[in-house]
């Protein structure tokens, strides 16, 4: 601050100058301590960005891989149904009647020609004998009726020979024609006749047969509808009396049209129920129905399938879900598809390697690994990372069956060796979502049950 003069005082320039000299001492101070506070910001910065790029450019890449493995890749279409016994028979008795026997109960095996049950066999043997009587009485008139023919046939031919020797008038010999003819009728009558009365002896001797079931195949009762003394027949109330079913059941199921065409008959099937969750039963495709079935807006098409259960743990009307198995390949090398993906998505953001890639492609640059032209017939073109020392080294490799999570390996890599799958600096897990969009698995063990779903254990990345 300067310092001020007294007003009454004169002016004494030696004074002035000494006032003068003392203040621009003071202004230089200030300034030097606002440089020096300056340069101490710029030194601190500088020293921060330092650190930081330092820190920066020691900072490496860390890559997650998984190993070059064997393992069983299967392609399958996903389906459901519901099994049902491969012959069922519904038994009731034709007429009206009393039961009088029934020797089985819902559950009983039984064999083919066993007697199941009989009703009161009364009236239909008295039906039977008055029928075969009738029938007895018929061949007695026919019987009559071709002597009566034999009769007049004789006659005709001796009014016939006395009429030309000229002893017998016109009259007696067209007397005789006519009891011939009439002779001819009678006896096609009592044939009628009595074929249609073995008819109804033949109607009656079923009529007594079906008072007896009996079991039409080895099988296994279903369901029993009555018991011993109630009227059972066409007329009851409920006209089936037994259901026997054949042990040996078939699935029902229902594929998709997206799916159908994949389907072949012959092919292996897998499936699971919710009573057996741990354990996988066989079949095969024995018929594709050809007429779709509209559920939900959406077409399906029925699929007959087999069932091997030699144990018979299954029983009808379970629901299963069924993998039918349209390709399955063992002991293969297998890749994740994440390795596949995360390579685009590098070889994307590192434009050097992507340049790379694409000489690799026009042949205007060979690198090891490179796939030649006659291999890719088993297979398709890809792109996989391969962790050598520490660093990604681009490989070409030919890629076949998939099951939505690994690749089938047919060339290019060998086992043991490790395939990059993710960084810690590239995040591609919006391309790998996209991938798991088929119905298939890889088969590492007996599949178990999640939430009514059969999963196929994986085997885990390295």
């Amino acid at each position: 601050m300067s310092e001020v003069l007294p007003k009454d005082n004169q002016l004494d320039s030696a004074r002035v100058q000494e006032v003068l000299f003392n203040d621009r001492l003071v202004q230089l101070g200030r300034k030097k301590k606002v440089f020096a506070i300056l340069g101490l910001i710029i030194v601190l910065a500088a020293g921060a960005g330092f650190y930081y790029f330092q820190q920066t450019k020691n900072k490496q890449e860390n890559f997650f891989t998984a190993t070059v493995s064997r393992a069983t890749i299967t392609d399958y279409i996903e389906t459901t149904g519901t099994l049902k016994p491969v012959m069922q028979s519904d038994l009731g008795f034709k007429n009206d009647g009393t039961i009088t026997m029934l020797t089985v109960q819902p559950g009983d095996r039984v064999k083919q020609g066993q007697v199941l049950a009989q009703q009161d066999p009364t009236n239909l043997k008295l039906a039977l004998d008055q029928a075969e009587n009738t029938v007895l009485q018929d061949q007695i008139s026919l019987e009559s009726a071709i002597i009566n023919r034999d009769s007049n046939e004789k006659t005709l031919k001796q009014q016939e020979r006395l009429f030309e020797a000229g002893v017998s008038s016109e009259t007696e010999l067209d007397t005789a024609r006519n009891n011939f003819r009439k002779s001819e009728l009678e006896l096609k009558t009592a044939q009628a006749r009595l074929e249609n009365d073995q008819a109804k002896v033949e109607q009656a001797r079923s009529n007594l047969n079906d008072a007896t079931l009996v079991a039409p195949f080895d099988g296994i009762v279903g369901t029993v509808n009555g018991q011993v003394g109630q009227i059972n027949g066409i007329n009851a109330s409920s006209s089936i009396l037994l259901t026997v079913m054949s042990e040996d059941l078939q699935l029902n199921a229902l594929v998709n049209e997206a799916d159908i065409g994949r389907v072949r008959i012959g092919q292996e099937v897998e499936f699971t129920s919710n009573t057996y969750p741990d354990e996988v039963f066989q079949g095969k495709v024995l018929r594709i129905t050809p007429e779709a079935q509209t559920v939900s807006s959406v077409q399906y098409y029925p699929v007959l399938i087999s069932c091997v259960d030699p144990e018979r743990k299954l029983y009808p009307g379970m629901s299963v879900s069924a993998k039918i198995i349209v390709a399955r390949e063992s002991d293969i090398l297998t890749i994740p598809m994440m390795a596949v993906s995360f390579a685009e998505n590098y070889l994307r953001s590192h434009p050097e390697a992507s340049q790379a890639k694409q000489a690799s492609k026009t042949g205007t640059q060979t690198r090891p690994g490179a796939i030649s032209a006659d291999k890719l017939k088993d297979g398709q073109a890809g792109i996989v990372l391969v962790l050598q020392n520490g660093q990604p080294e681009i490989r070409n490799v030919v890629l076949g069956l998939n099951n939505g999570s690994v690749y089938k390996v047919v060339d290019g890599l060998e086992p043991g060796e490790r395939v990059v799958i993710g960084s810690n600096h590239l995040d591609t897990s919006s391309s790998a979502s996209g991938e798991n969009n088929r119905r298939t698995n890889v088969n590492q063990g007996p599949p178990i049950q999640r939430g009514g779903v059969m999963v196929m254990p994986r085997r885990p990345l390295n």
